[in-house]
Order: C-alpha cells, then sequence, then structure tokens
C-alpha cells in the first residue's frame, strides 16, 4: 500500500469528494480540498473542518488552479468535474465538454510543475457506447462514440483519461482510473430541472405529484452504488497499487425506473400513479457495471 502523508482532493466537498476526504482524514492522511461549492457543501466537510485545508476556487481558472495545487503533495484524487443530469446535456454537449477540458488541461498542467506520487482520476460510465453489451466490461475507448445522451461529457472524460495516461508516462507518476457508474446519496445537491434521476423522482413523490412522469420508456434499467461506497472504492484502487488501466465502480445488480419510482413511493408511503414518457431520453436500455476486474484487484472489500 503507498504510504500517503499529504494527499489533495479536487472536489473534496462532493457527493463523493466529502465521503472521501472523510475517508482519507480516518487513515490519518493530512487533506487539502479544492473545490468552487458549485456542487459540493462546506457541511458535508463539517465532521472533518478541523482536520482539513481547504482552498476554495474554480479550477477552470489557471491562476488559481496553479496556486491551489502549487505546493507539493504524494498525491492528488481527481474528483472534480462539471456534471449534471440527462435534462442538462441537451443541446450543452459543447460547452461541457468545453469546460471539462479546461479542468483537465488546467490541472495537468499545473501538477506537471511538481508532480506527485500518485494521480486518481475520476472518469464516467459515460465513456462506453451504447451498442456494448448490457453488463459492460473495461472497454477500450475510442473505437465508437461515448453514451449519446451524454455526449460532451463522455468526450471529456475520454480526453481525462488519455491526457492523464500521458502526463503519468512523462512525469513518472503513478495513476489509476475509477470509471464510476450510477453514484446517489443524501450530499447530492438538488440542481433544479437539471437534476440526476434518483433525486428528481424522490422530489417528484415527496411533492406529491400525481402521476410521477418517468422520462423514456420505464423499462430501463441501471446499476446504482451510494457515494460513501464509492469513495471508499477509490480509496481501495490506491491502497491496492492499481495502476495499469481502468477500473469500474458499481456493481452488475440493476434496477428498472418504473421498480425505481415505486420504491421511492412506497418507502414515502405514498402511492401515485407513475406514466412513461416516452418523447423523452433514456439513454441505453440497461447499463450494468462488469466489475471481476476490481473484485480481482481487491479481493476482500467489503462491500
Amino acid at each position: 500500500m503507498p504510504d500517503f502523508q499529504r494527499v489533495l482532493v479536487t472536489g473534496g466537498a462532493g457527493l463523493i469528494g466529502s465521503s472521501l476526504v472523510e475517508h482519507l482524514v480516518d487513515q490519518g492522511c493530512d487533506v487539502v480540498v479544492v473545490d468552487d461549492f458549485s456542487r459540493g457543501r462546506a457541511e458535508n466537510l463539517a465532521a472533518v473542518s478541523d482536520h482539513i485545508e481547504v482552498r476554495e476556487g474554480d479550477l477552470e481558472d489557471p491562476g488559481f488552479t496553479s496556486q491551489a495545487l502549487g505546493d507539493p503533495v504524494d498525491a492528488v484524487y481527481h474528483l472534480a468535474s462539471r456534471a449534471f443530469g440527462v435534462a442538462y446535456s441537451q443541446g450543452r454537449h459543447v460547452s461541457i465538454l468545453h469546460h471539462n477540458e479546461a479542468i483537465t488541461h488546467n490541472l495537468l498542467t499545473s501538477l506537471a510543475k511538481q508532480p506527485p506520487q500518485w494521480l486518481m482520476v475520476t472518469s464516467s460510465s459515460c465513456v462506453y457506447p451504447d451498442d456494448g453489451p448490457d453488463i459492460i466490461p473495461e472497454m477500450p475507448l475510442f473505437t465508437r462514440e461515448p453514451e449519446a445522451v451524454n455526449w460532451g461529457y463522455g468526450w471529456a472524460k475520454r480526453l481525462l483519461e488519455l491526457k492523464s495516461e500521458l502526463f503519468a508516462r512523462e512525469t513518472d507518476t503513478s495513476l489509476t482510473i475509477a470509471r464510476p457508474f450510477n453514484i446517489f446519496g443524501e450530499r447530492y445537491r438538488w440542481a433544479g430541472n437539471f437534476s440526476q434521476a434518483i433525486p428528481m423522482l424522490v422530489k417528484r413523490v415527496m411533492d406529491g405529484e400525481d402521476p410521477v412522469i418517468v422520462w423514456g420508456s420505464g423499462g430501463q434499467r441501471r446499476s446504482y452504488i451510494h457515494a460513501r461506497d464509492c469513495a471508499r472504492m477509490m480509496h481501495a484502487l490506491v491502497a491496492a497499487g492499481c495502476d495499469d488501466g481502468a477500473v469500474n465502480l458499481g456493481t452488475e445488480k440493476t434496477v428498472s425506473m418504473l421498480d425505481l419510482v415505486a420504491r421511492i413511493a412506497q418507502a414515502a408511503a405514498r402511492d401515485p400513479k407513475i406514466e412513461t414518457d416516452p418523447s423523452k431520453p433514456e439513454g441505453r436500455f440497461t447499463k450494468s457495471a462488469e466489475m471481476t476486474r476490481f473484485e480481482g484487484l481487491v479481493p476482500d472489500f467489503d462491500a
């Protein structure tokens, strides 16, 4: 297991990042959090606020990025990105690509001045094509187009992976690439009509909407993992010394959108009618993570 004392986490106040920061503090690391708080929240870090340093600013700003990443650290966990729900992506693929590319460029340019021992970057299952297998293994990039409903974001993450691999070779930095699937958690920050599926559906049920409208056919299936588990899996990969290619983070188990709404309604003691809107995008029909590689790398991981 690599021995890290000082660790920097970009997006460390966010849904996954805040849980990762807590985990790293528990491991005895000296943690620096970089976040612009556009998606993250200060209260997500309340439990460890006395044990971390927070540097607030926008990684799309090269001046801030250079300053925030200016002192040496042993490891960098890069989680910061511009990501919203499918509704936001419609008609905004170019801007999503541009914003995330700016973050990637500024991050790697700044790190090149004092390369860390280890770099972990957060990619996405959006890098995978829509016409692949239902249970998706770690497929190579650039063979087909990324997920259509998140086309710009998928391309941004593909380029993040490629550029990080080039950076790692040229600077002799160990690199871990994580490809999370669908993540949920109570620390998600509401983004209005651009929110992701689970928080959007929870709000519709809790607001008493009747019927509750599900986008697409409703039969589309997704695998979900909690943000806290995702953070633990990221740390486990680095702790295991995984530096030879991307690794899926998710589960093979899936749930349909219709069943997901029914479960939310049951938990909320509500009984709305559930209808579908086939005119709305639903993405690939089944999105499930092949986890053989992760299980081989971290065989003793306790889910």
